[in-house]
């Protein structure tokens, strides 16, 4: 967007530019600023640009606008900046510059505004040293850096302009209407120098200002360290006010400065200057700081200009107010002139114009023959090829030039190639033109060799060929057409009154239909059946012809007729159509045949694709036949249908367990006909270690090829429920076997003995307790059944749980050694659920964490809540899950390996039951557990936000 913006300003300011006035308007404007406000490259050696605008007026507008633009800039610039002694000697100064440039304009038209400005300044070396030194009385270190200073400020505006001017010529005119153009040359001298001048002015701008400113640290440092000594005697009473006038004389001879002693209110106590008196007023904010923000000041004010800065630098002296570290009430301050410095000022200023001034005459000096050794074979080249045209006429020969520039050489090289081209297309076209004649009389004899093969290729055509002009005479009339209409070629080529030959079409009817047809190639054609001819005796017969409308180049039209006899074929088509009555019956009874069988087919691809068995069926050769989907499922196989058997068998056996398996030899064995019945099972190497039986059998049809069947089924469920099934025997059979055991065992003792009343009491707690126990299996045995059967029945209300909670912990808390610690946060919160399922859910948690805790002594349940969830976590600091089998942990059956500690019983299907029953709930049952520091079961439950 800000690209668009200054493409905008800049296309308005050229517009505004075609226009005289204006434009010499806008130059004064942007020259005064330049005047104004110019660049400073060190201290007091500046740039005014205000010359740039007067050299780009001359040249655009003319020699009154340019001068009109220097008055104008000059007036406005001492409008602004005021009078300095040498502002009329440079005004003069440019005036006669500018002067010179015209001249140099009017001998060379568009010449190089930097070529005449160099000229100027290098003829006036002399003039302006004889004026300066004679007239003027300046020395020459004054001269030489007026000069040098004027010389490159004119340089760099002249730079200016040509590269503005050079600008204008290429996009400052109206596009359709440029004729403007820059030489090559021009353009390669003029930003040679350009690069050239700005890097040298930066880099010696740079080195300048780091050589004043070691001056400057120089200086203060030399003033810091006297300011030191001063406030040493100071502080060492060495200096006091009786000796002070004595000591100004001492530190002038030893440290050559000159010190001031000011009382509080700034006056005059001793001074090392003659310009100060005693008691007389210092007036601190007169002088200037060389440096803003550090303490050193300049004692000369006012802004130098041209040559007026040696001058200010002579005179200039430097004065530094010492820092006060004790209870004296002066101010001291230390001053020093800068006659040891100037020295060195002024080779720093002489150096830098004189190295600017060489740096620009030396680039234009080197920049010229650069130039012309790019641009010379150019415009050699430019010549050759405006002579090109005629040297082709004359076969002259072409003197190529040569460059050491690879494009302008390429260049060369590629209009050498098409001159040559060129020069073997004319040949070709005069020998063309020597040859036309030839080719015009070998044309006419074959048009005539085609004329008479024409003829003799129509008179032996077997169809009838009729030709009619556009105004219905018969023009031509074949020896085939005489026989077919029993006519003579005279009786009907160019009759008006010819017999007629057709019947069942007329004339407009066909043009009718040749309209609707377009022209291709100068031709249009159509096709007419169902008509008759008329032979000479009144007979009609069948006839089929072509009509070729012909577009002649004379605007006539002419109408080709190939005509048939189709009384054979007519015949012919009548018992085509009684074959194809009865073969479109036949086909029809094909018809319903094919749907039947394909009905048949869809329904037993259907079947095989349906069961969920993997069916392969292989003929004699071992090619696939059949196979469907189910054995890519199974196997993570591809189709394999149409190849080979054996390639299927072994990418199945790559990943059998089963080491005395081995398909691919069965299906060789099938092949060779070395069995015909095979029935075995097998073990897949996939994530489940599936486990698959086979069924090979041979599949023998009276003259078919069937070859034989492989029917492959997974067992991998039915293994997992056996194994269930004899894991819930064993568990079950386990667990009811102990309490049945106790209370079969007390029941046998309390009949045979007469116990004591407290010990029959004990031995019934102890019946009690292991009844309830086998009623807790077997509860946990219906509610599997229940939860597998979806028929879990939930009386849902809303529960406190921190009342639960407690009452579950409390309960455990009276049998177990550990003890059940409850932490809630936030008070109680209620949770829509099912109260007996929820102690339910929380005595398997606590009775797990109360089992695997052996060495615990402690249990703790925390409540909280978050955004969505009421939360319950129960942690245990017993032997914790190992990680490989935390996966199986809320499976049917399954408890954690304790072989490490004492036997610890229980069926393994508290955990599953409690997860079914929290999910019934809309809710989660996790855990987090390491190996021998404990476990952690976290339940979700979902918050309602409004009672039911």
């Amino acid at each position: 967007m800000n690209y668009i913006k200054v493409n905008k300003v800049l296309e308005w300011m050229i517009i505004k530019l075609r226009i005289p006035w204006l434009g010499t308007a806008i130059l004064v404007i942007l020259g005064t600023l330049g005047t104004i406000f110019p660049l400073t490259l060190f201290y007091g050696v500046q740039l005014l640009f205000g010359t740039a605008a007067a050299f780009i007026a001359l040249r655009l507008h003319g020699a009154i606008y340019g001068f009109t633009t220097l008055i104008a800039i000059c007036a406005l610039g001492m409008l602004f900046g005021g009078l300095v002694p040498s502002s009329f000697f440079m005004i003069g100064a440019h005036f006669i510059e500018l002067i010179w440039m015209l001249g140099w304009q009017i001998r060379w038209k568009n010449g190089s505004i930097m070529k005449a400005n160099a000229a100027f300044w290098v003829v006036m070396l002399l003039p302006v040293t004889f004026y300066g030194y004679f007239v003027m009385g300046m020395n020459l270190e004054e001269l030489k850096y007026g000069y040098m200073h004027v010389a490159v400020t004119s340089m760099v505006n002249a730079l200016i302009a040509g590269i503005v001017v050079d600008f204008w010529i290429t996009t400052g005119e109206v596009k359709s209407k440029r004729t403007g153009t820059i030489p090559l040359r021009r353009i390669a001298f003029k930003y040679v120098v350009a690069f050239v001048v700005v890097v040298s002015l930066a880099l010696l701008s740079a080195d300048s200002r780091r050589q004043l400113g070691q001056i400057n640290d120089t200086i203060l440092s030399n003033l810091k360290h006297a300011a030191n000594a001063v406030i040493k005697d100071l502080n060492d009473q060495y200096l006091t006010q009786e000796n002070m006038h004595q000591s100004m004389e001492r530190y002038h001879h030893l440290m050559d400065v000159n010190v001031i002693i000011l009382d509080p209110d700034d006056k005059v106590i001793a001074s090392g200057l003659d310009t100060f008196q005693v008691g007389e007023y210092l007036d601190i904010d007169k002088y200037r700081f060389l440096k803003p923000g550090e303490n050193n000041i300049l004692f000369h004010s006012g802004d130098a200009y041209y040559s007026d800065v040696l001058t200010h630098w002579k005179q200039a002296s430097f004065m530094y107010e010492a820092d006060m570290t004790t209870s004296t009430p002066f101010r001291v301050f230390v001053e020093t002139n800068s006659a040891l410095y100037y020295t060195r000022i002024e080779a720093i200023y002489l150096t830098t114009l004189q190295s600017l001034f060489a740096i620009f005459v030396v680039s234009m000096i080197v920049a010229a023959p650069l130039s012309r050794k790019v641009v010379s074979p150019l415009k050699r080249l430019t010549r050759m090829t405006g002579s090109l045209p005629r040297l082709l006429f004359r076969n002259g020969e072409m003197e190529w030039p040569t460059s050491h520039v690879t494009e302008v050489q390429i260049l060369i090289g590629n209009l050498r190639k098409m001159a040559d081209v060129l020069l073997v297309q004319f040949e070709q076209i005069r020998q063309d033109k020597l040859t036309l004649e030839d080719r015009v009389r070998e044309r006419t004899k074959e048009l005539k060799n085609s004329e008479e093969i024409k003829r003799a290729i129509i008179d032996s055509s077997i169809d009838a060929i009729i030709a009619v002009d556009s105004n219905g005479l018969i023009i031509e009339f074949n020896p085939e057409a005489e026989r077919m209409f029993g006519l003579k070629r005279e009786e009907v080529v160019f009759e008006k009154d010819a017999p007629s030959l057709f019947q069942g079409a007329s004339c407009m009817e066909i043009k009718k239909m040749l309209e609707r047809f377009e022209y291709i190639l100068g031709k249009r054609h159509v096709i007419v059946e169902e008509i008759s001819g008329i032979r000479r005796d009144g007979s009609v017969f069948p006839i089929e012809y072509k009509i070729v409308e012909i577009q002649l180049g004379n605007n006539e039209t002419l109408y080709n007729l190939f005509i048939k006899d189709i009384t054979e074929r007519t015949r012919a088509e009548e018992d085509r159509v009684r074959h194809a009555l009865a073969l479109e019956k036949l086909n029809a009874e094909l018809f319903h045949e094919k749907v039947a069988i394909q009905e048949q087919r869809d329904i037993s691809e259907h079947f095989i694709e349906s069961v969920r068995e993997g069916l392969v069926m292989s003929d004699r050769s071992g090619t696939i036949t059949i196979v469907n989907r189910r054995i890519e499922e199974m196997f993570g196989l591809r189709d394999f249908s149409g190849r080979s058997i054996e390639d299927l068998a072994q990418a199945i056996d790559t990943r059998i367990l089963t080491s005395e398996f081995n398909l691919v030899e069965q299906t060789r064995a099938f092949l060779n006909g070395e069995r015909a019945f095979v029935e075995t099972e097998f073990i897949f190497n996939d994530v489940d270690k599936s486990v698959f039986s086979l069924y090979m059998k041979q599949m023998d049809v009276p003259g078919k090829n069937h070859g034989f069947l492989l029917v492959f089924r997974d067992r991998t469920e039915e293994e997992r429920l056996n194994r269930m099934k004899n894991e819930l025997i064993s568990v079950v059979s386990h667990e009811l076997r102990t309490p049945v055991a106790t209370i079969m065992g007390y029941v046998e003792l309390m009949m045979m003995y007469d116990l004591p009343t407290s010990q029959r009491q004990e031995f019934m707690e102890t019946i009690s307790s292991e009844g309830t126990r086998l009623s807790s299996l077997l509860d946990d045995v219906l509610d599997i059944q229940r939860l597998d059967n979806e028929g879990m029945t939930y009386h849902m209300t809303y529960v406190p749980l921190l009342e639960v909670v407690e009452g579950a912990a409390e309960q455990w808390n009276m049998t177990s050694i550990q003890r059940i610690h409850v932490h809630a946060f936030n008070g109680d919160f209620f949770a829509y659920a099912d109260q007996n399922r929820m102690i339910q859910v929380l005595h398997n948690l606590i009775g797990n964490a109360v089992k695997y805790s052996p060495g615990a002594d402690r249990i703790d349940i925390t409540l909280w809540e978050e955004e969505e969830w009421l939360c319950i976590d129960v942690r245990d600091y017993g032997i914790g899950i190992p990680e490989n089998v935390q996966d199986m942990l809320f499976t049917k059956f399954y408890r954690v390996d304790n072989s490490d500690h004492r036997q610890i019983g229980g069926t393994g299907l508290g955990l599953y039951i409690s997860r079914k029953i929290v999910e019934d709930h809309q809710g989660s049952l996790t855990f987090i557990s390491a190996p021998h520091k404990g476990s952690t079961f976290k339940v979700r439950l979902p918050k309602q936000d409004e009672l039911l």
